[in-house]
């Protein structure tokens, strides 16, 4: 291990005292130095205080200030000049701002930078004289105002030239003019009212230019689009729109009231459509919407009659070009309920659109429906129903019946059942007798019809509610005129009411009648229930013919016209007439009244 000696560690020691001193020395020469470089500074300051030059005076004290060997104690002259240095700090900046918006040619950040520029004079003016022209002069010296002014006028010259480009080349899509124009300060144009009458004369010069041509060429749809891009544009540039309103007000009041006086609804509901997009920004008074909704209500007024005097498509076709402008879920939904009721009829389009189905009957309050109506197709051999209750709800039945499709009729019996709840009765060729009977009866609470009875006769006549006389009835009672009660199982036989000569039995009396004389008679003469051959047995109920001619079958109505409720179908020569009026016969068959068109004289 090397020892080191007394001497060694003694010169090590002087050797760092010795530099210790010599940073000490030049520390202090240094602090002296900066301490004289701002005495002179400060004093240098001062003279130009004193001699009216601020922008000397504080240039060189900011040159001072930056040196902190020494401090100096603050004076009057020293606090004005750094009060000073922020000012003049701040409008080198605003200057970089100017000449980066000027470089941009954004007018935005020409505007802030004018905006600001604007509060620091203000600032400076409520400040004393010598703040305000130290501020002068620098803003001078940075060239703020010139260049801002240079950007203004270059700014406005390009902007005019857009506008009046866009007139002369008649396209219209670019308006950012308005946004630069706007935002060009006020007293470029010699003051705010100056500005704004200017303004106000040049865009609206531009925009009637801009209406005739597009209103030559476009629609009413283009042209009010064409308005609120242009009011959006003004908005943005918080430039005033009355006068932008008022134009458009005068345009759309002529071309809609075009459309009233054309009576062209389709035009004026799509034309009062586009223009009530706009109400966030017309006036509270809008003549035009007032215009529009004066017509609407005349419309729905219109409708309502056509309702009231039953012309319902008119009403729905009303109402369908009506709804593109308002709701009228309501009247639609009573105008349905109007219709239904007056034409029970369109429950069976409703409920089964995809049939061609024939209308039997139409009626109401029968079987707890409000309204009902029942129809036939031949082409499968169902029987359709619709019904609406009185909770607005509708319920069709649908019953496949085994019938022969060709010859059913079908009708309602007055006297089977009740007033309320009647029975439906399919009549059509049997297989073994002449005719083939069905009682149904509508169970709208499960939705199905219920059979009562199927037979096969040569006739039937209902007594009662539940008691029925049958003529040679298939099974029991054959070669009677059996005696029926209908239960809720069926028809249940109870007794032979008479006796009943089949056909061929009569062929054979008739001719052994002849064969004997006039004057001769026969045991069956004797029957009283037995009917001439030309005249309707007595035994055969009167809702029925005797005999179902091959000729025509006419719906029967319940008043004179058919839009009165279908009641039913008769089959031509089974039927007695009453009267006739306008065209129509009122007629008694099936102990019922119902009213059919007259058939002209030579068809009769």
């Amino acid at each position: 291990m090397k020892i080191i000696s007394p001497y060694q560690k003694s010169l090590w020691v002087r050797n760092l005292l010795l530099v210790l001193v010599a940073i000490a020395l030049i520390g202090v020469s240094v602090k002296i130095v900066q301490s004289y470089q701002k005495s002179l500074l400060m004093a240098q300051a001062k003279d130009h205080y004193e001699s009216q030059n601020l922008l000397l005076a504080e240039e060189t004290y900011a040159k001072a200030s930056e040196i902190s060997a020494i401090h100096y104690e603050e004076e009057p002259w020293s606090a004005l000049l750094s009060r000073l240095t922020p000012v003049r700090l701040e409008l080198e900046s605003l200057a970089r701002d100017v000449q980066f918006a000027i470089q941009q040619n954004d007018p935005d950040q020409a505007q802030a930078a004018y905006q600001s520029y604007q509060s620091l004079k203000q600032q400076a003016a409520k400040d004393d004289n010598q703040v305000a022209s130290f501020f002068h002069q620098i803003a001078q010296r940075l060239a703020i105002e010139n260049q801002l002014g240079q950007y203004y006028q270059q700014a406005m010259k390009d902007a005019k030239g857009q506008l009046q480009a866009n007139l002369d080349q008649k396209q219209y899509k670019n308006h950012s003019f308005i946004h630069t124009l706007a935002t060009i300060p006020d007293e470029y144009y010699g003051g705010k009212d100056k500005k704004e009458a200017e303004l106000e004369a040049l865009f609206l010069r531009y925009e009637r230019t801009k209406l005739r041509d597009l209103s030559a060429d476009g629609t009413f749809f283009e042209v009010i689009t064409s308005f609120a891009n242009s009011r959006s544009e003004y908005a943005k540039a918080n430039f005033p729109t009355d006068w932008l309103i008022t134009l458009l007000e005068r345009y759309a009041k002529e071309e809609i009231n075009q459309t009233i006086r054309q009576q062209d609804l389709g035009e004026f509901v799509s034309r009062a459509k586009a223009y009530l997009e706009l109400k966030s920004f017309l006036p509270s008074q809008s003549e035009v919407v007032e215009m529009i909704e004066k017509h609407l209500k005349e419309q729905f007024r219109k409708a309502e009659q056509y309702v009231k005097t039953n012309h319902f498509e008119k009403a729905i076709e009303l109402f369908q070009e009506l709804s593109r402008l308002e709701d009228i879920t309501e009247q639609l939904s009573e105008l349905e309920q109007r219709w239904t009721s007056y034409d029970p009829g369109r429950l069976l389009q409703a409920q089964f659109p995809d049939k061609a189905l024939q209308t039997l009957m139409t009626g109401k309050e029968l079987w707890g429906a409000q309204a009902y109506a029942i129809g036939w197709d031949e082409t499968d051999g169902h029987l359709y129903m619709a019904a609406s209750m009185e909770d607005g709800s509708t319920i069709k039945l649908d019953q496949a019946l085994s019938l022969d499709r060709q010859s059913v009729i079908f009708s309602l019996s007055e006297m089977l059942g009740s007033k309320e709840n009647p029975v439906l009765v399919a009549e059509s060729a049997g297989k073994e007798r002449a005719y083939s009977y069905l009682g149904l009866v509508p169970d709208l609470s499960r939705a199905t019809f219920v059979k009562r009875w199927q037979l096969e006769a040569d006739g039937w006549e209902a007594q009662s509610t539940d008691q029925i006389l049958v003529k040679n009835p298939v099974g029991e009672g054959e070669r009677e005129i059996a005696h029926f009660v209908l239960k809720d199982s069926g028809l249940e036989y109870k007794e032979k009411w008479a006796d009943y000569l089949v056909d061929s039995d009569e062929t054979q009396e008739e001719t052994s009648e002849q064969e004997k004389g006039p004057t001769e008679q026969t045991e069956t003469d004797q029957i009283p229930d037995t009917p001439a051959a030309s005249e309707k047995p007595a035994d055969i109920p009167a809702d029925i013919p005797a005999n179902i001619p091959s000729g025509r079958t006419f719906d029967v109505y319940a008043g004179p016209g058919e839009e009165h409720a279908m009641i039913g179908q008769v089959i031509e020569g089974s039927y007695q007439v009453i009267s006739s009026q306008s065209g129509w016969q009122l007629i008694h068959y099936g102990g019922s009244e119902g009213w059919i068109r007259a058939l002209p004289p030579n068809s009769q």
